[in-house]
């Protein structure tokens, strides 16, 4: 009874609904302006370019009503996790702007890196089979409770504390931003487990460490 109570009393602790509109247009600004500057970047190097495909994009999503892309992007994906968001901003910074984006390609993740997607493909799944109705208590929404936020930092600093390094990977501050974004927000559902992962992601994850695999045993083959 304690813990149903502690979710039903976590379950109001939701975004007013202005800031669930404010996210979800801002949130798919980024996602859409890293794509568009991500898609011109492959077909050419000329950073004007990107821009212009940031600019369009992420512009096309702040739009009101039928016009703009956040509406129809709503009515199909809802908004995107904190963590989507946050990826997109650091990486479309990269792609536009020199100076971040000098070395930061690597063909191989580091440990820590490999470690956190796993998790996330992990968690993924388990948000699917509790869709599902598999799970004999409901997984989702036990991401409401209030333990769920220490737990989700404790994950994403377990790499840093066991590789004992003086300062933390880049990987586990933007997903420790995006819990404490979540702890401050309640951003975007109230629920944690939308914070930190969404479907898009789930699925980029799962095929990014495949290409990590093939990458890192790929010479065993040759």
């Amino acid at each position: 009874m304690d813990w149903m109570f502690t979710v039903q009393n976590d379950v109001a602790r939701l975004p007013a609904l202005a800031w669930q509109q404010s996210w979800m247009i801002g949130g798919w600004s980024f996602v859409a302006a890293w794509l568009g500057a991500n898609l011109v970047g492959r077909w050419t190097s000329n950073q004007k370019a990107q821009r212009a495909a940031a600019l369009f994009f992420g512009v096309w999503v702040l739009l009101p009503g039928p016009w703009g892309g956040a509406y129809w992007l709503g009515l199909a994906f809802q908004a995107p996790s904190l963590t989507t968001a946050l990826l997109c901003a650091v990486q479309l910074m990269r792609i536009l702007h020199p100076l971040a984006a000098s070395g930061h390609e690597r063909a191989a993740w580091p440990p820590p890196l490999v470690f956190l997607a796993l998790c996330g493909v992990v968690l993924g799944w388990a948000l699917l089979l509790d869709t599902l109705g598999l799970w004999p208590n409901s997984f989702y929404n036990w991401g409401f409770s209030a333990a769920a936020p220490a737990l989700s930092l404790g994950v994403v600093a377990l790499p840093w504390i066991v590789g004992k390094r003086l300062l933390p990977n880049a990987e586990i501050v933007w997903l420790a931003g995006a819990t404490l974004l979540f702890v401050a927000l309640r951003l975007p559902s109230g629920n944690l487990f939308d914070a930190l992962i969404d479907p898009w992601l789930w699925c980029f994850l799962q095929y990014a460490l495949i290409q990590q695999l093939r990458r890192r045993f790929k010479p065993a083959f040759v």
